[in-house]
């Protein structure tokens, strides 16, 4: 071999190790690209058989080394339907050469999960330009993709949002028209010129404009005499300064120059930037009420007069309602006194009177020696206890008779200054005005059967009308004993209780297990007239509802229905309204 033979061997092998080391080096670095990228690289032949991939695409199709794949195809990996997809698409590239850039696919992955890739597939050709296989890139975009779905539904919601709200705004403007054009008040906007932007067909009657467009640019001075037309003018220009109107009576003149009377307000109206550009009014015609305000004034002295009547009328039903329930009790009284002097042995006096005086010539021998004359002694004695237990009686049952007598005169006193002035206020001790009540009705309650049970708590003393007061009582107590009597039962009973609520109040409450009310009848137990007992004329819890009032207090009932009893509750003030407590100087 020749020198010059030598050196150009030694040249090509020097030329073919260093192709072989770049070789090498572009091999590591294609390597490393497809152990590193997180895009998903992969090299195909014309057959689609994987060659070489990535490790971002193993993983991708489940496979731990890339080096198990190669030989293999996509049939072997995906589903048959996206694995003719891939095939379809890289055989068109290999026979067309035309290359496949940015493709949006849907793919699966190996865990079932759906992911979404944008696809390159370009072809890879030898030295004489033949295809011989292709190259693949598919990049991760399902967080793009998600993001864009996710914004293209809230897009879809917002529109379908704003669609809504158009549509709810466009019925409501149809519903708030529809509302204007139809009440009955006067409705109308206009600028800041004062010229009509809205007029409802209320307004338009008072304009005498047959429609909107009559009198939408047109201002008062268009529409109405000038004197009248300037005194609305000057009220829209306080209000276009900031100064809103509020129920100010205006008048005007219709057709037939009858004078109406509105009732109107006006509002300011403002732009976004707070500026006022116009003004709101509505007028309410009061002309009927006006002109009713005239036939009241008329017919007023004498509403006076019938007012005075019914007044009068009603303060003697309940002085005769309250004089009644006293004279029951003097009734009972005086039979019982009646009844008394009836059955007296008073009369035994007069036949020993008689005895003696027929024995007055042997008076001691006759008390000595005579059968009936020892038993004189004795008969006296026993004749002056029974007749000494008879005045203690008589005399209970007269103070007693003398106390129902002076409070019926209180009753009528109190009714005669009740249609004039207040009762007067007194120091009252509660427990001592309850037994005056009990005693009033004297022995009513044991001759019927009722038993009486007091429940009384300490009380401070109060400061009322006493006798106002008293009526209440006797009559709460009164219709007890009436309850009580309309149902047959062995243990009636009333129970009368005095409670502190509190250190300003007190409540008095008369409970019976009578007769009971019907739910439908709580309601009206206390309205004038109304009654359920036999023979009631309704006034008594009437007027003492009133009283109670104006004691300061309420007068109220519960009972669960007919049969169960009733409880009437007496709430009053420890100190009479417009009285105040007396405090000791210091």
């Amino acid at each position: 071999m020749s020198e010059n033979s030598t050196e150009r061997a030694l040249a090509g092998s020097a030329e073919l190790e260093q192709t072989s080391e770049s070789l090498a080096n572009v091999h590591r670095q294609v390597q490393a690209i497809l152990d590193y990228v997180p895009d998903r690289i992969y090299f195909k032949d014309t057959q689609s058989r994987f060659l070489r991939l990535s490790r971002a695409l193993a993983k991708r199709m489940g496979v731990e080394n890339p080096q198990q794949a190669v030989g293999k195809t996509d049939f072997d990996f995906y589903t048959p339907e996206k694995a003719r997809e891939f095939f379809q698409d890289e055989q068109r590239i290999t026979q067309t050469g035309e290359p496949l850039i940015n493709k949006i696919e849907r793919q699966v992955t190996s865990d079932g999960a759906v992911a979404w890739a944008s696809v390159t597939k370009v072809p890879v050709r030898d030295r004489e330009g033949n295809i011989v296989g292709l190259v693949g890139i598919n990049r991760d975009i399902t967080e793009q993709k998600l993001g864009e779905e996710e914004l293209r539904k809230s897009r879809d919601e917002l529109e379908q949002q704003i669609a809504r709200r158009t549509a709810e705004l466009l019925q409501e403007r149809r519903l708030l028209r529809t509302l204007i054009d139809q009440l009955p008040d006067s409705i109308y906007a206009k600028d800041s010129a004062g010229r009509k932007s809205l007029a409802n067909a209320a307004d338009l009657k008072n304009l005498r404009c047959k429609t909107e467009a009559d009198a939408i640019g047109k201002t008062d001075f268009d529409l109405f005499p000038p004197e009248i037309a300037a005194r609305f003018a000057a009220d829209d220009e306080a209000v276009l300064a900031g100064n809103p109107v509020y129920n100010r009576e205006e008048y005007f003149f219709d057709e037939d120059g009858r004078k109406n009377w509105l009732l109107t307000s006006k509002l300011p109206v403002r732009n976004e930037n707070g500026a006022i550009v116009g003004l709101v009014g509505i007028g309410r015609n009061i002309t009927a009420s006006k002109e009713a305000d005239q036939k009241l004034e008329e017919v007023h002295r004498e509403l006076l007069e019938v007012s005075r009547q019914a007044g009068m009328a009603e303060v003697a039903t309940g002085v005769l309602h309250n004089v009644g329930n006293v004279l029951n009790s003097v009734n009972v009284a005086a039979e019982m006194i009646g009844e008394q002097i009836r059955t007296s042995k008073g009369g035994g006096v007069a036949r020993v009177a008689k005895l003696l005086q027929e024995h007055s010539g042997d008076l001691g021998k006759f008390l000595s020696d005579d059968e009936r004359g020892r038993q004189v002694p004795v008969y006296l004695k026993q004749l002056g206890e029974h007749l000494e237990q008879e005045r203690f009686e008589m005399v209970n049952e007269l103070e007693g008779l003398k106390r129902n007598i002076e409070h019926i005169k209180e009753i009528v006193a109190t009714q005669l200054n009740y249609a004039k002035v207040f009762g007067v206020v007194e120091t009252v001790e509660l427990p001592a005005l309850m037994e005056d009540a009990l005693r009033i009705h004297g022995g009513a309650f044991e001759r019927h059967g009722v038993a009486l049970v007091r429940e009384f708590d300490r009380l401070p003393v109060m400061s009322l009308d006493k006798h106002k007061l008293l009526q209440i009582v006797v009559n709460l107590l009164s219709n007890a004993k009436h309850a009580c009597d309309a149902v047959e039962r062995k243990d009636k009973r009333v129970t009368v209780r005095l409670k502190a609520c509190g250190g300003e109040r007190v409540r008095i409450e008369v409970a019976d297990n009578g007769v009971g009310i019907a739910g439908e009848n709580l309601t009206r137990i206390f309205s004038q007239g109304f009654t359920t007992r036999n023979g009631g004329h309704g006034f008594g819890l009437h007027s003492g509802a009133l009283a109670a009032k104006e004691l300061g207090g309420s007068l109220s009932v519960h009972s669960d229905g007919p049969n169960t009893g009733a409880t009437f509750t007496l709430e009053l003030p420890v100190v009479a309204p417009g009285e105040s407590h007396a405090h000791s100087g210091g």
